[in-house]
């Protein structure tokens, strides 16, 4: 049953009419209660279904589909399963939607238009007759009437990035003009409402008691509405300004303390071509100003940030001049325990008197101590002469290093690490401190971040930056364009002769409150992505197919990275995208903040060399990006202009690349390994194109 933090806390005129129209035809015993509710990402279709079965005092089950959704998933599935005289068969288990049927749940399908239509066609049946099916059950073949209370209720984004068309055979049996329910946006005086209401429920504001002005909420509005119908971007906006975006957008902003224009520019367009992007910054700069919020709010937030420093651009200062917040963030609600003991398998005595246990993690299924358990993994454990335990990562490692060195045993560790310093960014400067405060925000807002940059520019190492100084465990992944949805939910295993479904290393880091670090976001399929959908929506929950819901813990938090073009990038479903609390744009460094950050790290390395390698390497990178000024390739031939082209592609290295070289050696020869790292391996052509180019820098070969 969904409680009171999953649905609206208040209804508008447009709300309650669209909820009465739910009431309708869920009542009507013609229809059998199936809804479809089609209509722009963030506009509240969840939010509202499950705000009717609140009030309604219906049970739903929820489920999120993608395109490598399975019927195993949510429908049926054969397993090997064990009767009370440990005999194993297999039978044809019911998933999910069909629990629900039996039971008379209302059964609630997010994005029911990114499961292909062949597979939707099995709720034909049950919505046509009322009448179900089943093949291969315990009792054999059978027809069973589906409960009377049972109803459909699918949300649907019009046409994003990996949805599919429904069909017209699926589509008709919701009606229109009766189940298939079309949404928008609010009215303005009515969205205006909403954010005050969203925003002052927001958890962070909710406890500290801060709202935002209705003045402010109204002109908020307005610009989005303006910005929705402009006959030039609007189909752009329509994703990127939903009102869940703008509840994100004033609660970045009272949380940074950063002019609603900077941050509506910094981190919620970042991924909008740059045309329409600077034509919505325009707008707003004319609609708002420099419009901030309540500075005295943001102040009374102090506690929970981490300490930034003031740093001048083209200076950097230590990691360590920024101090951790002096309060978590406000944490709530439910979250997973499972049931959990150890099998002791290896004891040693440490030098100094302590001691290491190395145990195997079992885990019950039921809870019950009769069920048959299963291995987690190994976990280990120390203590010292005084019979306390050890929670220093370094004291760990260097336990868990004698032990494979002595014993022979590599015992992996448990999910979730402290990082160490030499995985963070090397140093802090302006740029990255500004970056850093926006996706601070947006984890204050319990809410995703995604860091979007070139390749090199310091994205993974931004996002370790800010779990380390927030003193939080990080689970670092990697995404492929292999990525399924199972490898970030649960898989079936065969575990001691039975079918289970075990979660996965993502799922499991985000039930016990890590920070998720998901490198390459982008790589993988679109549809896979929408398993954000359901953990960052109001619920914050996920349903597995054996029927277990995993809540999303408090303080988990997930920071994507990836990089907007190049090989096997995948556009962004722009459901996933809206869902974001923050999309912070990551480009390379400023000239003399990259500078700075060289000279950090090689305070050997003369100033003036590396400035002139630093601007030799800034062209490089914005002429193959083509934002070069056409008066800076005046006079060339189209020849000449792509030859240079082509070996400023030598010569674009990235961030990290210009700090490995300064890491190497010291910095003392820094141009000379630049210049090695440009030439080395070149073309003839390409060679005879870069040397004069090197000796206009001042790069020359001694």
């Amino acid at each position: 049953m969904p409680d009171e933090s999953e649905v609206f806390s208040y209804l508008t005129p447009s709300m309650a009419r669209v909820l009465r129209r739910i009431a309708d035809v869920d009542t009507a015993v013609s229809h059998h209660g199936f809804i479809l509710l089609v209509g722009p990402t963030g506009c509240g279709k969840t939010t509202m279904a499950k705000t009717y079965c609140y009030l309604a005092n219906q049970p739903c089950t929820e489920l999120s589909f993608s395109g490598d959704t399975a019927l195993s998933d949510f429908y049926t599935s054969v397993e090997l399963v064990r009767d009370v005289n440990l005999q194993q068969s297999t039978l044809t288990v019911p998933g999910p939607a069909v629990e629900a049927m039996l039971r008379g749940q209302k059964l609630l399908l997010n994005e029911i238009n990114m499961l292909p239509p062949d597979l939707l066609n099995v709720f034909s049946q049950a919505m046509d007759t009322g009448r179900l099916v089943l093949s291969g059950t315990e009792r054999g073949n059978v027809e069973i009437e589906v409960h009377g209370e049972f109803g459909l209720i699918g949300t649907a984004n019009p046409n994003y990035v990996g949805t599919l068309d429904m069909g017209r055979a699926i589509e008709r049996r919701f009606g229109r003009g009766l189940g298939f329910i079309e949404m928008d946006f609010l009215p303005t005086d009515e969205e205006a409402a909403a954010l005050e209401y969203e925003f002052a429920a927001e958890r962070l504001f909710s406890q500290a008691g801060i709202r935002v002005e209705s003045s402010v909420c109204r002109k908020v509005a307005e610009l989005a509405s303006t910005l929705r119908k402009d006959p030039q971007i609007g189909n752009v906006m329509q994703s990127r300004l939903s009102t869940r975006t703008l509840v994100h957008w004033l609660g970045l902003a009272q949380i940074s303390g950063r002019p609603l224009v900077e941050v509506l520019d910094r981190a919620l367009l970042s991924t909008v071509p740059a045309d329409a992007r600077e034509r919505a910054v325009q707008q707003a700069r004319d609609a708002l100003g420099s419009l901030n919020l309540d500075e005295s709010a943001t102040e009374s937030l102090r506690a929970y940030r981490v300490g930034w420093p003031s740093i001048r651009p083209g200076e950097a200062v230590p990691i360590e001049t920024a101090k951790p917040p002096e309060r978590a963030g406000p944490a709530s609600g439910k979250f997973n325990r499972a049931s959990v003991i150890h099998r002791l398998r290896f004891t040693r005595t440490l030098p100094d008197g302590g001691k290491v246990l190395i145990a195997e993690s079992m885990h019950s299924p039921t809870g019950e101590p009769s069920e048959v358990r299963f291995g987690l993994g190994f976990r280990i454990r120390a203590y010292d002469s005084l019979g306390r335990q050890i929670v220093d990562p370094s004291r760990l490692e260097t336990i868990r290093q004698m032990i494979r060195d002595e014993d022979g045993l590599n015992v992996p560790g448990p999910l979730g690490r402290r990082l160490g310093t030499r995985e963070l960014l090397p140093c802090l400067t302006a740029h990255s401190v500004e970056a850093l405060q926006l996706a601070e925000a947006a984890l204050l807002l319990g809410r995703p971040v995604f860091i979007a940059g070139p390749t090199g520019a310091g994205k993974s190492s931004l996002a370790r930056t800010l779990a380390y100084l927030r003193r939080r465990p990080v689970v670092e992944v990697g995404f492929t364009g292999e990525t399924a949805k199972t490898d970030l939910s649960a898989v079936r295993r065969l575990i001691a002769g039975v079918t289970r479904w075990q979660t996965q290393a993502f799922l499991e880091a985000l039930a016990q409150g890590d920070i998720v670090i998901a490198n390459e976001y982008n790589l993988a399929y679109p549809d896979v992505h929408s398993l954000l959908n359901g953990l960052f929506d109001k619920g914050a929950r996920l349903s597995l197919p054996d029927g277990r819901v995993y809540r999303l813990h408090p303080a988990a938090r997930v920071i994507a990275t990836g990089f907007l073009d190049g090989p096997g990038v995948k556009p962004l479903n722009e459901g996933v995208e809206n869902r974001f609390g923050a999309i912070v744009g990551l480009s390379y460094p400023p000239i003399a903040d990259e500078v700075a950050v060289i000279r950090f790290i090689a305070p050997a390395a003369h100033q003036a060399t590396v400035e002139r390698c630093v601007r030799l390497v800034d062209f490089s990178r914005r002429l193959v990006a083509g934002t070069v000024d056409p008066a800076a390739l005046a006079g060339l031939s189209r020849a000449a202009q792509e030859a240079l082209r082509q070996a400023a592609r030598r010569a674009a290295l990235s961030t990290a690349e210009l700090v490995a070289l300064a890491r190497a050696g010291g910095g003392s020869d820094f141009a000379e390994r630049l210049r090695i790292g440009i030439l080395d391996g070149a073309p003839d052509n390409v060679r005879r194109t870069l040397e004069p180019v090197l000796l206009q820098y001042g790069l020359g070969s001694d």
